[in-house]
């Protein structure tokens, strides 16, 4: 009987080790799994944030933009109606008469 169960026990002795190193690899394989998708969802929101960020810096210097074209292109019709093409009127490197 005793030659038997330490017969039976080597047996599933191996069998035994094997399966539990074969469950430790599962569970090894399905933790780096998760951990690898933790770090992906983290990574993908912080990118997220940025480009929502970048979104609405771009916004704001397209408003600017526009503002700014409004102002020049108000600026060159004011040219045109006041001074009319007239460059002594808008020559601003003509040195002027200080005294008078």
């Amino acid at each position: 009987m005793n030659e038997t169960m330490v017969k039976v026990m080597s047996d599933y002795g191996a069998i035994g080790i094997a399966i539990v190193l074969v469950g430790l690899c599962i569970w090894l394989i399905k933790y780096f799994v998760r951990q690898q998708t933790k770090d992906r969802e983290g990574i993908m929101g912080l990118l997220q944030n940025e480009l929502k960020v970048l979104h609405k810096d771009n916004l704001v210097n397209s408003r600017l933009n526009r503002k700014s074209i409004f102002m020049l292109k108000s600026l060159a019709e004011y040219f045109n109606k006041y001074f009319n093409g007239n460059i002594d009127k808008v020559n601003f490197k003509k040195k002027t008469d200080e005294k008078g």
